[in-house]
């Protein structure tokens, strides 16, 4: 549902290097998200994950925050997206009160001192649950939605396997599979 379609691109480009698709991922409307959600309301044991904009300005969003049962945020310890976050935040909070909020710290530079980021962390942790971070690296270029670079996969698996084990698995209505 993004209107940049960054995620759907990605998609469409792994598969002109004829990778094995993983996962459908189709294009769609904020105002696509009723049909949608009928999909998921008639195979409750499918996973819908659901990539939107980095912004609130549209009023269809509202039943997409009220019915998102688990919501990842990623952020940046810069002044605006941290303000942004907080708004986010605080918005979707008051929309779905029931909603878990995951906050992923992104584009985190090793190299610089953030001053505020002991009470950024606290502050957000009230929302929702902080991950590790995920450091600024220029493999993430080289990212797909069907492949990682072998140098991401310590920093990424922490954090994915922490989503799926306390968020996804331990809800008894999804059926996993390993490969």
């Amino acid at each position: 549902m993004d209107f940049q379609q960054s995620l759907y691109n990605k998609y469409l480009n792994s598969g002109q290097l004829e990778n094995e698709k993983l996962y459908e991922v189709e294009l769609s409307s904020i105002k696509g998200f009723k049909s949608i959600q009928k999909r998921a309301e008639r195979d409750p044991l499918q996973l819908t994950v659901i990539d939107l904009a980095g912004k609130m300005d549209d009023d269809n969003l509202v039943q997409v925050f009220k019915q998102s049962e688990l919501i990842i945020c990623p952020f940046c310890y810069d002044e605006y997206s941290v303000t942004s976050t907080f708004e986010f935040c605080y918005v979707v909070k008051k929309l779905n009160p029931s909603s878990q909020i995951i906050l992923i710290p992104n584009r985190v530079k090793s190299s610089v001192k953030y001053e505020t980021l002991k009470s950024v962390n606290q502050a957000l942790g009230q929302f929702g649950e902080l991950t590790s971070p995920v450091t600024d690296r220029i493999d993430f270029q080289r990212l797909t939605t069907s492949y990682t670079p072998e140098s991401l996969v310590p920093i990424l698996d922490p954090i994915f396997n922490k989503i799926f084990d306390d968020y996804i698995k331990e809800d008894s209505k999804w059926e996993t599979e390993t490969t």
